[in-house]
């Protein structure tokens, strides 16, 4: 009696399928207010400059918190996460990370002043609303000095499970603004080229038969 071999094609399809959540946890993670756009709870200033702390965001409640660029709203953090000690970042908590992936988080930098240094980073929160129980997930090797779209990445994949947070703050003199904050969890590699694996390796058993 022939001894009945597993279905290849069907194992591999299976596999991919498990795979598939994996590229769907962009849904995880959510930032509130990312764009500044919401101006409840602030304070218009007059000349385009509102005070207070923008909704959703963790930080130093001052005046001359967000500037208004034509019906655009960015952050100054020189005012909402100060550089210098004490510490005091800009941040906010994402959420639970729902399937292991590469975290990348992008935002614009807009020039208040001539001359600023920001810093971002990831964070995995532990679950805590204090940023001084957070750990460092990524950080970038220097400030960011020059206006323009950036983009912040883990360097490996973060687990499944993982409660992640974005902080910002101005590491030196000067203002510099933040606008248009994402936070994407990314499929690993690996998790890509099997599932392009599967798939080819499905259709071209297929089409052998």
């Amino acid at each position: 009696m022939k001894k009945k071999l597993p279905n290849i094609p069907s194992l591999l399809l299976a596999m991919a399928f498990a795979l598939i959540p994996a590229c769907q946890s962009r849904a995880a993670l959510s930032l509130v207010n990312a764009d500044f756009q919401a101006t409840t709870g602030l304070t218009n200033l007059g000349g385009g400059w509102y005070g207070g702390l923008p909704t959703g965001w963790t930080g130093v409640n001052g005046n001359y918190s967000v500037r208004d660029f034509s019906g655009n709203l960015a952050a100054n953090l020189q005012v909402v996460g100060p550089g210098g000690a004490p510490f005091r970042p800009f941040y906010q908590s994402a959420g639970l990370l729902d399937s292991a992936a590469v975290v990348s988080l992008s935002f614009d930098i807009i020039t208040l002043s001539g001359v600023y240094d920001v810093r971002a980073g990831i964070y995995n929160t532990d679950g805590s609303s204090s940023f001084n129980s957070w750990t460092a997930l990524a950080l970038p090797t220097a400030g960011y000095t020059t206006p323009g779209r950036y983009t912040l990445q883990t360097s490996a994949p973060i687990a499944s499970g993982t409660r992640i947070g974005v902080a910002f703050w101005q590491g030196a003199t000067g203002a510099g603004g933040i606008d248009n904050v994402t936070l994407i969890p990314e499929p690993s590699a690996l998790s890509l080229l099997m599932i392009g694996s599967a798939l080819t390796f499905l259709v071209a058993s297929r089409r052998r038969r």
